[in-house]
């Protein structure tokens, strides 16, 4: 079983972290450290997860924002069009108040 750090579990707030096993659970993983980690949740998970799998799931997560999903696709150098959050379905109009 591959653990995860506890310096994760501000971004896994939801879950138990004992129980979450990373060859398991890397897709989770990833799009919660995409969407709301910092600069050092990020190194570690480039160290620790393959980059294959991390744009696996940028890819096609449906869970990322269009925000974030734009910003990982430049930094990863991903076509738009390949990236699910960032299609217009995905996107929601917000609403004007």
């Amino acid at each position: 079983m591959n653990k995860i750090p506890s310096f994760l579990n501000k971004y896994l707030w939801d879950v138990k972290i004992d129980s979450l096993d990373l060859d398991e659970n890397y897709a989770f993983v990833i799009e919660r450290v995409l969407e709301y980690g910092d600069i050092d949740s990020f190194r570690w998970l480039i160290k620790n997860i393959n980059k294959n799998k991390i744009v696996e799931v940028l890819k096609s997560s449906k869970k990322i924002s269009p925000k974030t999903g734009n910003f990982f696709s430049l930094y990863f150098d991903i076509n738009k069009k390949e990236v699910l959050c960032i299609q217009k379905p995905f996107i929601r109009k917000q609403e004007r108040f």
